[in-house]
């Protein structure tokens, strides 16, 4: 069971992902995104109320805002990457960074990494290196940042994002994901109030922003049962596999298509991927 419902997170984000970052070129990745946080939360609470919970303390709340919090701002960035750059590419660079940022927290905490943390940080390096070598054919980053520096940024807050989760105790149940969905909204709208004037957006789009957030929601919680009934370590290596999904869909949807070199530091970034997260 763990390993179908941590397999069902990585396709449900993937896809969301892609969706977003499609429509963060037609309109802004911020208003996307807020409304996609918002669309969201009219299904997150239903589902907190499938899964009994114990009890959601006052710091489970708090960690929970702060991972939606960090979610979100991680989202604007990820979409805004995707809309200037190549989402094969981007995808994959934010994952792995994604995935360095819970060891890096481990460390701190006093745990050391095995080998495999240290080979995948190894190859994520060097598939950053490889994918950075050469600019986003068909996009422009002209004026602005870069797409692989803003998947950079996005992949760190993305790794807040688990770190602020996991201190959320298992007896809080599923409330955890509505509670951060009102974090990421409440940023994201504020956000959006502020740099674009509003939350406008053409009517065509709505029905996909919609499906963005009931995608991510059935992510979260497929996530979170997937973490409470098996081994972490399995859960977290396959839910880490999103970028596969986005990055197909990507190739054979936009028919993207990746030189030889950003090919190859694709792959290692998948590989890191598994490497780091099994081994956390």
């Amino acid at each position: 069971m763990t390993v179908l419902l941590a397999v069902s997170s990585a396709l449900l984000v993937g896809g969301a992902d892609f969706i977003g970052g499609v429509l963060s070129r037609a309109a802004s990745a911020v208003r996307v995104a807020a409304l996609a946080q918002l669309a969201g939360l009219v299904v997150a609470v239903p589902a907190a109320l499938v899964v009994d919970a114990e009890r959601v303390t006052r710091a489970d709340a708090l960690w929970s805002v702060a991972s939606g919090a960090a979610v979100g701002l991680g989202l604007v960035l990820f979409y805004t990457a995707m809309a200037r750059g190549l989402i094969s590419l981007v995808a994959p660079v934010t994952a792995v960074v994604g995935a360095l940022v819970p060891v890096a927290y481990a460390i701190g905490g006093g745990e050391r990494p095995g080998a495999l943390a240290l080979v995948g940080i190894a190859l994520a390096v060097t598939a950053i290196v490889l994918v950075s070598l050469a600019p986003a054919s068909g996009r422009s980053s002209a004026g602005g940042v870069g797409p692989i520096a803003l998947a950079v940024a996005a992949g760190l807050l993305f790794g807040a994002f688990y770190v602020c989760l996991s201190r959320v105790n298992e007896a809080a149940g599923l409330w955890p994901v509505p509670i951060l969905r009102v974090g990421s909204a409440a940023v994201l709208v504020a956000l959006a109030l502020v740099t674009t004037g509003g939350l406008a957006i053409g009517r065509a789009l709505t029905g996909r922003i919609a499906l963005i957030g009931a995608l991510e929601v059935a992510a979260g919680v497929t996530l979170l049962l997937a973490l409470q009934r098996g081994p972490v370590s399995v859960a977290s290596v396959l839910a880490s596999l999103y970028p596969v999904t986005t990055t197909f869909l990507a190739t054979f949807l936009l028919r993207e298509r990746l030189r030889g070199v950003q090919l190859a530091g694709v792959a290692l970034a998948l590989v890191a991927v598994v490497l780091v997260s099994a081994s956390t």
